[in-house]
C-alpha cells in the first residue's frame, strides 16, 4: 500500500515538474516574441488558422502586362530564365498558382513591409480585394493578384493599417519592391 501511494505521488511530482516545464518555455519564447518585437518586425506573419504568410525563397511578383508597372496586376512567380537582350527583356517565369509558364515583361523583387517603410507617398504592393482584412491564408498570399499603390494616409498607422489609393490595408501584407519601379 505506501508502494502504491509513493509511487502516485512520484507521478504526480513528474506531471507538476512537466508542466511548470512548458509553462516556462512558453513564458520564454513568449518574452522573446515581445522584445524582438515578434511579426511587427518585419519576421513572418502568421494568418488565418496560424499559418506564415511570406514568399518562399527566389519567389518575386511578376506582370505580363504591357502598361506601366503602376497599373500592372501582379503574380507570386519563380524566375527559369531572367530578361536578356536575346530574350526582347522579358523573363521566363513560372507562376505559383497553376503552375503555368510565361514571358513577362516585369519581375520585381520584393520584401515585407515594416512600420518604418509607411511614409506617405510610398510605393507598396498590396493584394488586389484583401483591403479592411485583418487575416489573410499563406494561400491567398502566395496565389492571389497583386498591384502596386502609393501610400495616401497614415493616420491609422498605430491600429497596423495605412490607406493605399483610398482604401485601407493592414501593413503586415504590404510588400516593399526592392527593385526600381517604373
Amino acid at each position: 500500500m505506501k508502494l502504491l501511494r509513493n509511487a502516485v505521488i512520484v507521478l504526480a511530482a513528474a506531471f507538476v515538474l512537466a508542466s511548470c516545464s512548458s509553462m516556462a518555455s512558453g513564458a520564454v519564447s513568449g518574452a522573446l516574441g515581445a522584445v524582438t518585437g515578434g511579426a511587427a518586425s518585419g519576421g513572418p506573419v502568421a494568418g488565418a488558422a496560424g499559418a506564415v504568410v511570406e514568399f518562399q525563397s527566389g519567389e518575386v511578383l511578376a506582370s505580363t502586362s504591357t502598361r506601366s508597372e503602376m497599373d500592372a496586376s501582379f503574380r507570386v512567380a519563380k524566375v527559369i530564365q531572367p530578361a536578356t537582350v536575346a530574350t526582347k527583356n522579358q523573363a521566363e517565369v513560372v507562376f505559383i498558382e497553376g503552375g503555368s509558364k510565361s514571358w513577362v515583361n516585369y519581375v520585381v523583387n520584393s520584401r515585407k513591409a515594416t512600420k518604418a517603410d509607411m511614409v506617405v507617398g510610398a510605393t507598396m504592393f498590396y493584394l488586389s480585394g484583401w483591403q479592411n482584412h485583418d487575416q489573410i491564408s499563406a494561400d491567398a498570399y502566395r496565389k492571389d493578384n497583386w498591384s502596386l499603390g502609393t501610400i495616401t494616409s497614415v493616420q491609422d498607422l498605430y491600429k497596423n493599417y495605412v490607406e493605399i489609393s483610398g482604401n485601407s490595408f493592414k501593413i503586415d501584407y504590404l510588400r516593399v519592391p526592392t527593385d526600381p519601379i517604373q
